[in-house]
Formats: structure tokens, C-alpha cells, sequence
């Protein structure tokens, strides 16, 4: 029961670590959407025209999170998205065959333990840190919405 038991230790952290870098992907893509409709409609705003003072500090609010934006997605920021879909595609692909290897497979002891070096070689790789916001919402997604099978919990087992 040693294999069993860790390769549902496993499951579980992967599982929320995949889910965890899908939603800091997530979270960015509807930051900059967000940033740029807002920077969009209060650029619209400053050209209908409310008062001379009010247009001007519209438009250089407007222009303002437009160049932070820019500045945001400067560098790291460019790949950011892209680095955490990969990390959250390597953690979900590992997730998919701890499980098999915990349905399929009556000695799981050698597996599990391979299965267990895996996992720890790719935690000690190089890759974003998943913020605390999306390790919430991974959270909540995993336990309250049910957005995964769950199936290393004991009542699905």
C-alpha cells in the first residue's frame, strides 16, 4: 500500500500545481485584456469631451496604463504566459500517469517511487513561481468547483 499511498500524494501535487500555473495564466490574459478595454474606453471618454481639466487627466490616466502595460509585458513578462502553460502542461502530463500508474498497475512501489524522482527533478527545475491569488483560485477550483476528477481523495477512491 506504500506505492498507492504516494502516487496519491503525488496526484495531488500535481494537480494543483498544474492548476495552479493554468490559472496565473489565466489571471494575466484577463489583466491585459482588462487594462487594455478600460485604457480604451477612458481614451474614448477623454475625446467625447467632459471639461478640459477632466479630458486631460482621462487621457493621461489612458496613457499612463497603456505604457505600464507595455512596460509589464517587457522582458520575463513577454513569455509569462507561455512559461506557465508549459509548467502546468509538464505537471498535468505527469498527473496523467500518476494516475494511470495508481489504476492500472497492481505493484507500484518501483513506479511510484520513478514517478516520485520525476516529479521532484521538475520541482527543482526552472520555472515561474504560481503568485498566492492563483494558488486560491486553483484551490477553490479543485475543492468547491470540482474542476478535476479528485480521484486521489479517499471518498473517490
Amino acid at each position: 500500500m506504500k506505492g498507492k499511498e504516494l502516487l496519491k500524494k503525488l496526484g495531488e501535487e500535481t494537480i494543483y500545481s498544474a492548476k495552479g500555473h493554468f490559472k496565473a495564466c489565466d489571471i494575466r490574459r484577463n489583466l491585459i485584456t482588462m487594462t487594455i478595454w478600460v485604457c480604451a474606453l477612458l481614451t474614448v471618454v477623454g475625446l467625447i469631451g467632459i471639461n478640459q481639466t477632466v479630458d486631460k487627466w482621462i487621457s493621461a490616466i489612458s496613457l499612463f496604463g497603456l505604457i505600464a502595460l507595455l512596460i509589464w509585458n517587457e522582458g520575463e513578462g513577454k513569455n509569462y504566459r507561455a512559461m506557465h502553460k508549459k509548467a502546468g502542461e509538464t505537471y498535468l502530463t505527469l498527473h496523467k500517469e500518476i494516475r494511470s500508474c495508481f489504476f492500472l498497475t497492481d505493484d507500484v512501489t518501483s513506479v511510484a517511487e520513478s514517478l516520485s524522482k520525476k516529479v521532484a527533478e521538475f520541482d527543482q527545475s526552472d520555472k515561474p513561481e504560481i503568485p498566492s491569488f492563483a494558488r486560491r483560485i486553483a484551490k477553490r477550483a479543485i475543492e468547491e468547483k470540482g474542476e478535476t476528477d479528485n480521484w486521489f481523495l479517499d471518498k473517490y477512491i
